[in-house]
């Protein structure tokens, strides 16, 4: 069973660490789920192990370095959305028991209307998992129909996922435009700044989906819907206002939204190659979710990059109680509150992913870690986790989309739980903290 908060509070063994830990890594590396990593380990908000492995790509062989930054994935819901959510929670802006229709009007006289804020969190809002509103996009009077069928052949050459292909297409003429302008406003990848009308397409299906309440069901939607909450409420992109009010005053200068408009694609690990949706030979420095870049690249659900370094101020901040380096981001109670309350229904915690109590071989950590741990994952690849207890912040990113997004050799070989068994054996049970 998952330990409790009694049984374990030791120091790390480094040496131990570092060879069960390196092992782990590379040995993913040599099968293929990833080409390179970032791997960080810090105890009592002092970082006991960090170093890089392998490099960006296939295709761009540079070697991993540790300010190179990663595509977050869903470590986005957690790392931007959930800051802006606890931030206007302490600041009396956003009641997690209130109805997100109170924010939201257009979803007011839906069968949407009675979703709460602590529904959205807890990803039991009844919302589908995500919806491919991009499609939307595509004229059709220019497809062999069907759009998407299960095999490959002269009509239907693009791949979007394993045993599925597009047909070859075209936009609608006048979504796209080579330069932003005001109506083309959402940078979709280069020189593809999409008609920002287009998001409406997202709006309506929310509007007009089936739905089931108050059940549990991972939902995307659900984290976008989230960030329109904290853009109604602050009169800011949600990348403006996470950048503005935390990762800039922590000096986590390279975790952001579309990275490329500051940092050069050799400081960006690449994910996908050969993308039909975007024409990318190999994607550097936008969003590998097709959602969130057709939203321009930001988004509640995905979007965000950032380092293993930056991502350890991040979570410090949030196992010190809410301070880092003398400055405070939130009240500890606030911090409390978001980082130890569970679902009833669901191991989910208040916008953190937690270990499953019931089924502990089942959940997001192996037995070993305490139940107190939270964090997130992501598609991408990324493991984010802190555990109070030890006093741990455990970060693990790589791109194990790349080359495409249906390599899962990632979860065939347990590359997460071999490495948070390596961090766990590596306590020292003969020196407490």
């Amino acid at each position: 069973m998952i330990c409790d908060i009694i049984a374990q509070n030791y120091k790390i063994d480094k040496q131990k660490l570092s060879n069960s830990v390196d092992t782990a890594i590379i040995n993913g590396i040599e099968a293929q789920a990833y080409p390179g990593a970032q791997f960080l380990l810090a105890q009592n908000g002092k970082i006991i192990y960090s170093k890089c492995y392998g490099v960006h790509s296939r295709l761009t062989p540079l070697p991993v370095k540790p300010n190179d930054m990663y595509d977050l994935a869903s470590v986005t819901k957690s790392t931007a959305t959930l800051l802006a959510v606890m931030r206007l929670y302490e600041q009396g802006k956003i009641d997690l028991n209130e109805k997100v229709s109170s924010y939201l009007p257009f979803l007011k006289n839906t069968n949407k209307e009675n979703i709460t804020i602590t529904d959205l969190l807890f990803h039991e809002s009844g919302l589908p998992s995500s919806y491919p509103f991009y499609y939307s996009i595509i004229d059709t009077n220019f497809i062999s129909k069907p759009l998407l069928q299960n095999f490959k052949d002269s009509t239907h050459q693009g791949k979007i996922d394993n045993d599925l292909f597009i047909s070859n297409f075209r936009y609608i003429k006048g979504a796209f435009s080579q330069h932003k302008d005001t109506t083309h406003t959402l940078l979709v990848y280069k020189d593809m700044w999409l008609d920002k009308k287009y998001v409406d397409i997202l709006k309506n299906y929310i509007i007009k989906c089936q739905y089931t309440p108050k059940h549990y069901q991972y939902s995307d939607l659900g984290y976008i819907t989230l960030q329109w909450v904290v853009e109604s409420i602050t009169s800011r992109g949600l990348d403006k206002y996470v950048e503005e009010e935390f990762y800039k005053p922590m000096k986590a200068y390279r975790t952001m939204f579309t990275p490329i408009r500051k940092y050069s694609e050799n400081e960006i690990i690449p994910t996908v190659t050969d993308d039909c949706l975007r024409g990318a030979k190999e994607i550097c420095g936008y969003t590998q979710d097709e959602v969130a870049a057709f939203m321009g690249g930001v988004a509640g659900e995905a979007g965000l990059f950032s380092s293993a370094s930056d991502l350890f101020r991040i979570y410090q901040m949030l196992l010190n109680g809410g301070e880092l380096e003398g400055k405070r981001y939130f009240k500890a109670s606030t911090v409390k509150l978001f980082t130890t309350m569970r679902s009833s229904i669901s191991h989910r915690g208040l916008g953190f992913d937690r270990p499953n109590l019931k089924r502990p071989n089942e959940g997001p950590c192996i037995a070993q870690a305490p139940a107190q741990c939270y964090g997130h994952s992501g598609f991408t690849g990324p493991n984010v986790w802190v555990d109070p207890v030890n006093k741990l912040v455990y970060i693990f990113l790589c791109n194990r989309v790349s080359p495409y997004p249906w390599n899962n050799v990632l979860n065939e070989i347990g590359v997460w739980g071999n490495i948070q068994k390596a961090i766990y054996d590596s306590l020292d049970r003969n020196a407490n903290l």
